[in-house]
C-alpha cells in the first residue's frame, strides 16, 4: 500500500471513529465533531495557500496538493452524517461558505479541469463505499442507542453525496441496503412500503425512469420516509397549506439540509420540467401566454420552497429548472419566466396581467423558419437579475460570511455544471 493510500485509509478511520462514538453527553460530542471540521476546514485553505504559492507551475508536489485538497474536501463535505437527529439546517452555512471560497480560489489555479480530475479521481470518496465501510465495520461495544446504525437518515444523506467513482450497481446495493432498513415502515406520503419496485424508477407506470443521478428515497432528520415522487405529488396546488414543509406523519418540520438540496432540485426538474415544456409550447402554437398557466408554474415553485423550509427561494427555483432541463422552445420558456419571477415578486392582493405577444421579424437568416414570439412594446430583459449574478471574482472571505444568504442564493442560481461543492451547486469559475 502506497503513502498516499495509507493517509486515505487513516482519514477514513478517523471519519469512522466520530460516527460511532457514543452519544451520551451530547454537546461534548458536538464539540468534538466541530472540532474535528474545523481541523479538515484549517487544512483545506492551508493547501489553497500552498497552491497558489506554487502557481503558475504544476509540479509533482502540485498534484499531490491538489489530491489531498478533494480528499479532505470530500470528508468535509460528508462530515453532516457525523451529527446524530435533528440539527439547525443553516448550521453548516459558514463551513460551506468557506469551501465554497476555498474551491473558487483553487480553480483560478487550474489551467485544466480534465487534468485536474484524472488526477484526483483515485482519492475521491465512494459514498458507496463509505455507507458499506459504515455497515461491516460496526464496532462490537456499542451502546443500545447507535445498534441500528448507520440508519436509514444516514444512507439517504450518503446516497446525496455520490460521486463519479460511484457505479450504477453499487449505487443500487446501496438502495437496496436502504430499502432494509426501512423495512416495515411506509412512506409518509402514499403510505406503500420501501422496495425496488416501488422506489427505483417507474413513475405512474409510464416510462419515466428515476436516473441513478436522482435519489429514489429520501429520509428527512425526523426519520419519516417518502418516495421521492410522492414529494412531487405534495407539492402540486391543493387544500393543504397548512402542512407545507411539515412531516406528513409525525407533523415536525422536515428540517432538510444542505445535503438534501441538490438531490431533491434535479428531482424537481424531472418531474416538472416536462409539464413546463408542454405547456410552454401551448403557449407558442396559440401565440399568447397563459395566465392560468403561469401562476400554477408560479404556485408550485412557492409550494417546493415551502417544503423546502426556505432552503432556496421560489426564484431560484425556477432560475434552476430552467439551466437544468432542456426545454422544446427556449425563447418562449425565457418569456414564460420573466411573468412566472414577476408573479412570485406581485405585491400581495396584486393580480398578474400577461403582456400580449407579437410575432418576431423574421430576419435575412431565418430560412423560412418560423421566428419565436416576443413581447409587445417591450425588449427581453436578462431571467437573472443583476443582485442575484453570481460573482467573476473571488470575494474576500469575510465579506462572503458578511451575508451568508445571498452568497448561498448565487450559488444556487449559477446551477453546478460538473462543479465540486457538497451540493453541486457552486458556480464555475472560467
Amino acid at each position: 500500500m502506497s503513502g498516499g493510500q495509507q493517509r486515505c485509509k487513516a482519514f477514513l478511520v478517523e471519519f469512522a471513529q466520530h460516527y460511532w462514538s457514543p452519544s451520551e453527553g451530547s454537546c461534548e460530542r458536538a464539540d468534538r465533531l466541530t472540532r474535528y471540521r474545523g481541523r479538515l476546514l484549517a487544512e483545506i485553505e492551508q493547501l489553497v495557500m500552498d497552491v497558489c504559492h506554487d502557481a503558475p507551475r504544476i509540479t509533482t508536489a502540485t498534484r499531490v496538493r491538489w489530491q489531498r485538497f478533494v480528499l479532505l474536501d470530500d470528508l468535509a463535505r460528508m462530515s453532516d452524517v457525523l451529527f446524530r437527529g435533528p440539527i439547525d439546517p443553516r448550521h453548516a452555512d459558514e463551513m460551506d461558505l468557506r469551501l465554497h471560497h476555498a474551491w473558487r480560489t483553487l480553480r483560478h489555479q487550474i489551467p485544466d479541469l480534465a487534468d485536474f480530475a484524472q488526477s484526483t479521481r483515485d482519492v475521491r470518496i465512494s459514498a458507496a463505499k463509505m455507507a458499506m465501510m459504515l455497515e461491516t465495520g460496526r464496532p462490537t461495544d456499542l451502546l443500545p442507542d447507535a445498534l441500528e446504525l448507520p440508519d436509514a437518515r444516514t444512507l439517504s444523506c450518503l446516497l446525496s453525496l455520490r460521486c463519479e467513482k460511484d457505479d450504477a450497481e453499487e449505487l443500487n446495493e446501496l438502495y437496496r441496503l436502504l430499502c432494509q432498513k426501512l423495512q416495515g415502515c411506509s412512506c409518509s406520503h402514499c403510505h406503500r412500503g420501501f422496495d425496488e419496485s416501488s422506489s427505483c424508477g417507474i413513475f405512474d407506470g409510464e416510462q419515466l425512469t428515476i436516473p441513478v443521478t436522482v435519489p429514489k428515497v429520501l429520509v428527512p432528520p425526523c426519520g419519516h420516509a417518502l418516495h421521492t415522487l410522492c414529494i412531487g405529488e405534495q407539492i402540486i396546488p391543493n387544500d393543504s397549506a397548512e402542512s407545507r414543509g411539515l412531516c406528513r406523519q409525525c407533523g415536525q418540520p422536515y428540517g432538510w439540509t444542505g445535503i438534501d438540496v441538490d438531490p431533491m432540485v434535479n428531482a424537481f426538474c424531472l418531474m416538472f420540467g416536462p409539464y413546463v415544456d408542454t405547456r410552454s409550447q401551448e403557449m407558442y402554437a396559440e401565440k399568447k401566454l397563459s395566465t392560468t398557466a403561469i401562476l400554477s408554474i408560479s404556485e408550485v415553485c412557492v409550494n417546493f420552497s415551502l417544503e423546502l423550509s426556505g432552503l432556496v427561494s421560489p426564484s431560484s427555483i425556477w432560475l434552476l429548472l430552467l439551466r437544468r432541463h432542456a426545454f422544446e422552445h427556449p425563447d418562449m420558456v425565457s418569456l414564460v419566466g420573466q411573468e412566472v419571477l414577476r408573479s412570485l415578486t406581485l405585491p400581495e392582493g396584486e393580480e398578474l396581467e400577461v403582456p400580449t405577444l407579437v410575432d418576431s421579424p423574421a430576419g435575412p437568416q431565418s430560412d423560412g423558419l418560423d421566428a419565436p414570439p416576443m413581447l409587445m412594446d417591450e425588449a427581453l430583459p436578462s431571467l437573472l437579475p443583476e443582485s442575484l449574478s453570481p460573482p467573476s471574482e473571488p470575494s474576500d472571505v469575510s465579506e462572503e460570511l458578511a451575508e451568508p444568504s445571498a452568497v448561498m442564493l448565487n450559488q444556487l442560481v449559477a446551477g453546478c455544471d460538473g462543479d465540486r461543492s457538497m451540493n453541486g451547486l457552486l458556480p464555475q469559475t472560467n
